[in-house]
């Protein structure tokens, strides 16, 4: 009879998911970066192919390939909340209204979509804090890295920041050469933000883990 280490195959599941996952959270940023004519797909002009890929790498992290390979532990709430976090990401461009051919219904069109905007902002910020958080107090990812996450979300909320223009006085707002300045730092942050956990992943998955051993053992 041949028994194997129950930890080797969790280490496996670990390799794969974070492989996989890492890999598709740096596509996204790379592409991001330095590929925005990729903002829209063919046939699809509310869908990116960064955000589709940043969604996929979501769910693979969540679910697993392997209960083991699951950064939540399959738990309901965080597994859940990083679930519908990447969803939300997809089904978050349906929700924005079209712009009027009225030119008078312009400034209620601007306050409505300023509102809406926000409301969708704070829903995915409350799933976002809610899967770190998670994330966080499970045992999957090794410490200190599994605050990794909360790190790249803190990184996210400056740039939403930046972006708003809720950190910049009413001169500087105005000054065009001071916001492109300001959205690019933004930019960078977010991208960088989503690369620092793909590329993060995939050096703890190829990273040697302890227990992780395969054990032969014969009966006759």
């Amino acid at each position: 009879m041949v028994d194997v280490d129950a930890g080797a195959v969790g280490a496996r599941a670990r390799r794969r998911t974070w492989m996989l996952g890492g890999g598709l959270l740096a596509a996204s940023a790379l592409l991001g970066l330095a590929a925005p004519s990729l903002s829209s797909l063919p046939g699809l002009p509310y869908l990116s192919l960064p955000t589709l890929l940043f969604s996929g790498g979501a769910i693979v992290f969540a679910v697993g390939l392997g209960r083991s390979g699951s950064v939540t532990a399959r738990r309901p709430f965080g597994t859940g909340a990083l679930v519908a976090l990447a969803i939300w990401f997809l089904v978050q461009p349906l929700v924005l209204l079209p712009l009027p051919e009225d030119e008078a219904a312009l400034p209620d069109f601007v306050a409505a979509m300023s509102m809406i905007g926000i409301t969708l902002e704070v829903i995915a910020l409350v799933l976002a804090v809610t899967a770190v958080t998670q994330i966080g107090r499970s045992d999957v990812v090794p410490r200190p890295w599994n605050w990794a996450p909360l790190w790249a979300l803190l990184a996210t909320v400056v740039a939403w920041l930046l972006q708003s223009g809720l950190v910049l006085g009413p001169g500087i707002a105005d000054d065009q050469g001071v916001l492109l300045a300001v959205f690019g730092l933004s930019g960078i942050l977010e991208a960088g933000a989503v690369a620092f956990l793909g590329v993060l992943a995939m050096i703890l998955a190829v990273r040697p883990a302890g227990g992780a051993t395969v054990v032969y053992s014969s009966a006759e």
